[in-house]
């Protein structure tokens, strides 16, 4: 099915899910088709709404008067100065491992967050009930499912320079963090275009090299909850995905005051 949105983008709608086993039997098919048409691996990500573009949060509209042509790099290097006494690892950081771990602390950048698990992606699509729109009516989320090849991915050149690059690749982190690691954490890095005194990103589901190979699966808001509890079931949860702390104590949360559209917790081993 294909479903058309105002911002004048194509989506392809691969199927729709309202509980796990429907979900990873559409993400079987999709996985057992992809090498057929010369892709060797799947990536996914959840989103929330399935109609947001897929554009990494540097690009988003409240930044535009902000953002400038060396907007990025002043931030990179303020990170770089001032997170080596948070450093989980000891290993010399390319650019695009800092990058990297700056995305996952939540400072927008020109990566747009991937992942190797299908059901890590859908956890973060449907972590939370289903958000409204301007009419009051809930939203569906949705997974996204990427076909991928090894000419996608960044060389060793990017990854010294990522905010160099000329076409919109694919990053495959090092390990550099725990949160990378436990999420199977992937990245599409997105050319940024001068445009004017500012910049410009091209989301990926218009970009002419990656959207013909992008599909997605709809999640029902109505489904958010119970897939939820399946999740919890499956052990897919907040404090196996953000292992830290902050992952601890939302776990906890997430089970014992689970939200409304959930009709059970999930999870009894706590």
């Amino acid at each position: 099915m294909t479903v058309a949105f105002n911002y004048k983008r194509t989506a392809k709608r691969f199927g729709d899910a309202r509980d796990l086993a429907t979900f990873m039997n559409l993400v079987d098919r999709w996985t057992r088709g992809i090498p057929t048409l010369g892709y060797r691996m799947s990536l996914f990500r959840g989103q929330e709404d399935e109609s947001w573009l897929l554009k990494p949060g540097i690009a988003r509209p409240q930044y535009a008067n902000r953002v400038r042509p060396g907007t990025e790099k002043s931030m990179l290097r303020e990170f770089k100065q001032r997170g080596i006494p948070h450093l989980e690892s000891t290993v010399e950081l390319a650019d695009a491992d800092w990058l990297a771990i700056a995305q996952h602390h939540a400072m927008p950048t020109r990566l747009l967050d991937w992942t190797g698990s299908a059901l890590a992606a859908l956890w973060f699509a449907i972590k939370r009930p289903a958000i409204k729109g301007d009419d009051g009516s809930p939203k569906a989320a949705a997974v996204w499912l990427l076909a991928a090849t090894d000419a996608d991915m960044i060389d060793l050149d990017e990854r010294s320079n990522p905010l160099e690059i000329t076409e919109t690749k694919l990053l495959k982190p090092r390990h550099v963090s725990r949160r990378i690691a436990a999420q199977d954490g992937w990245f599409s890095v997105h050319r940024g275009v001068e445009d004017g005194l500012g910049m410009k990103y091209v989301s990926l589901d218009t970009n002419v090299h990656f959207k013909m190979r992008l599909s997605y699966i709809r999640i029902p808001p109505d489904a958010f909850g119970p897939m939820r509890a399946q999740l919890q079931t499956a052990g897919i949860n907040r404090g196996v995905l953000f292992p830290d702390l902050d992952g601890v104590a939302g776990r906890i949360a997430d089970a014992i005051l689970y939200p409304d559209d959930q009709p059970t917790p999930g999870a009894g081993n706590l």
